[in-house]
């Protein structure tokens, strides 16, 4: 028994593969980013209802950024790819057109014109050498290059972070190339600084989110007001209170919070408090502080405020260094375990779905999981109706074989195996629910209204009032089956000389 049930698991791992590749492959079916599929022939094909924010959530979530079985990323040279991307985030199409038209000429008349020549082929922008080779094309090709670039930039993620950093702290970098490089980070880096706490706060969250508050707190701590003791102590009450309110209290109560008495949140979040405390006093700056550090630039930016968002990159690099310098082990095993299709085999293991494409952007497991939480219990207590009912009526009809009995057990069944269980529901409803009819049953909900406040006697037993119908939807058509099965078994066995 034992070797039966073994070799029967064995053989699901095959089957579970099957299906992980048949879904991955189905995954890629999927429509592309918009963006892209705006740069058709009339700059509207292949449009869908999908808006660019959407899909870059759920590419992200997905994890579709990253290559689909092995990933070397982690062993390549993005300086060059990240320089030129730098540069094309901030060329303008104009300038664009010009350059397009002269490497399209001598790539050799312009400096860097190879290399840049071989960047603009490294996006894999269709038709690229016969639209380039075409001077009525170079104005479209002008827009397909800084979308292509914008993309990549997206793509590379965390690869591109550190030849980005390298290039912002040379000093022969141009300007202008220094704000694209800016650019492409804020598309590599989804929230390169971390400012609260997750909705369950750990100690592991603490170094991140204090080092982004000491950063702010370094630039801004001379321009906060001074506190004196009596403010201290009120503050001292009043946050003590903060930190007994529950979630939606204390959501509630941070929109009351002075902005004048930001020092005291700072110095209590970067001092040696509890987890508790640190968490409250981080909403609490988040809350009064709208834009703690600035991470993009327009063209136009001073030189200061330049200099500022370049330190405040470095930093965010310096903090997660070890994301992106991983160790030689590390890199080797990203080559398996960083990919689309690792990570979604890890979702389906993890029951981790992603988000619902519906506008509520619900996670799907949470949706499956209402919706297990609902039909379990009906599965179970059908399938209990169906073999404590159909076993026995099957017996009855073998051994009662050309009665009465077994003709109008037969004819049940039959009738029964021929009505499809959503007509059955319709009847069921038509019948017990609603109309000129019986109206035994309740025809929505698994509760009346107020059960929450039943005996629990009395809330099984509204529970089963509401479930009744639903459970013998499910049951009559395989009970039907089940029971022509066990009439059919069951002679067979008394019909043999012995047992």
């Amino acid at each position: 028994m034992w070797s039966y049930i073994l070799r029967r698991l064995l053989l699901m791992i095959p089957t579970l593969f099957g299906i992980t590749v048949v879904s991955f492959c189905i995954m890629q079916l999927a429509p592309g980013d918009p963006l892209l599929l705006q740069l058709g022939a009339t700059g509207l094909a292949g449009q869908t209802a999908q808006t660019r924010e959407a899909y870059l959530i759920q590419k992200r979530d997905l994890k579709l950024d990253r290559p689909l079985l092995l990933n070397f990323r982690y062993f390549r040279n993005y300086r060059d790819t990240v320089r030129w991307a730098g540069y094309y985030r901030v060329a303008d199409e104009t300038q664009i057109t010009a350059e397009l038209a002269a490497l399209a000429h001598d790539p050799q008349r312009i400096p860097d014109g190879p290399s840049r020549l071989a960047f603009l082929r490294s996006l894999k922008i269709p038709r690229f050498n016969e639209r380039l080779s075409d001077g009525r094309e170079h104005r479209r090709l002008a827009r397909a290059v800084s979308i292509y670039v914008q993309v990549l930039c997206e793509d590379l993620g965390w690869h591109g972070v550190a030849p980005a950093i390298e290039h912002l702290q040379d000093p022969a970098v141009d300007r202008q190339v220094q704000i694209g490089l800016i650019h492409a980070l804020n598309s590599m880096v989804v929230d390169p600084f971390v400012f609260t706490y997750s909705s369950r706060p750990s100690d592991k969250e603490t170094p991140y989110v204090v080092a982004a508050w000491r950063l702010w707190w370094k630039r801004n701590e001379d321009t906060a007001r001074p506190l004196s003791n009596e403010d201290r102590a009120e503050l001292e009450a009043r946050f003590h209170a903060l930190c007994q309110m529950s979630q939606n209290e204390l959501l509630e109560e941070l929109d009351y919070l002075d902005p004048t008495y930001v020092r005291f949140y700072a110095e209590k979040l970067l001092s040696e408090a509890s987890l508790r405390e640190r968490f409250v006093a981080s909403l609490a700056l988040r809350r009064l502080v709208k834009q703690p550090l600035r991470l993009d630039v327009p063209k136009d930016v001073p030189d200061s405020v330049l200099r500022e968002v370049i330190d405040n990159w470095r930093e965010h690099y310096d903090l997660y260094r070890s994301r992106y310098e991983p160790g030689l082990l590390a890199r080797l095993a990203y080559v398996l375990i960083d990919t689309q299709y690792a990570h979604m085999v890890w979702r389906l293991v993890t029951f981790q779905f992603g988000r619902s494409a519906t506008k509520t952007r619900e996670p799907v497991a949470t949706k499956l999981w209402n919706a297990v939480v609902v039909s379990a219990p009906l599965m179970l207590m059908s399938e209990l109706v169906i073999y404590f009912i159909a076993i026995p009526a099957g017996i009855i009809a073998a051994v009662k074989r050309n009665t009465l009995i077994d003709r109008s057990i037969s004819l049940v069944l039959f009738l029964l195996y021929s009505i499809p269980s959503f007509v059955a529901a319709m009847l069921l409803l038509l019948f017990f629910c609603y109309g000129d009819y019986l109206k035994w049953f309740p025809m929505i909900g698994l509760h009346s209204q107020g059960a929450e406040h039943f005996s629990w006697p009395r809330y099984l037993l509204d529970y089963l009032w509401h479930a009744f119908l639903p459970v013998m939807c499910l049951a009559l058509f395989s009970l039907a089956g089940l029971a022509m099965y066990a009439r059919t078994s069951m002679l067979e066995v008394i019909s043999q000389d012995y047992i």
